[in-house]
């Protein structure tokens, strides 16, 4: 009869923290708000295409906080049975989970892509895509370059040509083209100025700076965007699979 109860209890205590975990709506789920909706748009194109070629299925989970629970660890594999992303049978499901609040990321791996990423290689990811992007502070990089990685290799281990892969390549191109477009800006400016304070010394007037918007006219006025992505949408997402998790993955703070 007492073990009886306390099975009773488990139970029950699984289902109340079963009711913390978030639902999902599509393959990136973004709680936390951190996701721009042009990268979601590009993540989600990658993740169906991902789907239709090879199965495999990838998630994105980011939450303000993953309380109740005491680790990452403990949350990610919560989700994972949850969510059962991955297709059934095969357990080819692979989730990227954020926590805001608690500065925790986890990447939470199905049995079948376990062979593809070992622990060792998730935490690679993790140290070399996407924690750099997370320590500027720009988690929707860090989450959609991290995803990229991930689709780009399951896309090599299985023999799968990615159409979606060039704009993965293109788009980091992109990211180191606006860093060097900035930087000419910026030595110009900061060139132009320097001789602007060397002809007042030269004539004795008093030099008062000025701004971007007075040396570069244009600049400031509007967004604007280098490259880009398709705007078509993904579509066509029907919910995860059913996929088992038995702990596989990695996790990290930043």
């Amino acid at each position: 009869m007492r073990k009886l109860f306390l099975l009773l209890l488990i139970i029950i205590a699984s289902i109340a923290l079963a009711d913390d975990v978030p639902g999902y709506s599509s393959y990136v789920n973004d709680y936390a708000g951190v996701i721009t909706e042009k990268d979601k748009t590009s993540m989600e194109e990658v993740a169906k295409e991902v789907e239709e070629k090879t199965g495999a299925q990838i998630a994105v989970l980011t939450v303000k906080s993953m309380e109740p629970y005491a680790s990452i660890d403990e949350f990610g594999m919560a989700v994972a049975e949850k969510w059962k992303v991955g297709e059934k049978g095969k357990d080819t499901g692979i989730i990227i989970i954020l926590a805001m609040d608690e500065r925790k990321v986890r990447i939470e791996v199905g049995y079948g892509l376990e062979g593809i990423f070992n622990d060792a290689k998730v935490g690679r990811i993790l140290d070399n895509t996407i924690i750099p992007y997370f320590r500027g502070g720009d988690f929707s990089a860090g989450l959609r370059r991290g995803m990229f990685k991930i689709a780009d290799t399951i896309g090599t281990e299985m023999n799968v040509e990615l159409d979606e892969r060039a704009k993965m390549q293109d788009n980091n191109f992109t990211e180191r083209l606006c860093m060097l477009i900035f930087f000419i800006i910026f030595v110009s400016i900061f060139l132009m100025m320097i001789r602007r304070m060397n002809n007042a010394k030269r004539t004795g007037r008093r030099y008062y700076g000025s701004s971007f918007g007075t040396m570069y006219p244009g600049y400031g006025h509007g967004r604007g965007s280098f490259g880009g992505f398709s705007s078509r949408g993904c579509g066509g997402f029907g919910g995860f699979g059913g996929g088992g998790f038995g702990g596989g993955g990695a996790s990290r703070g930043f």
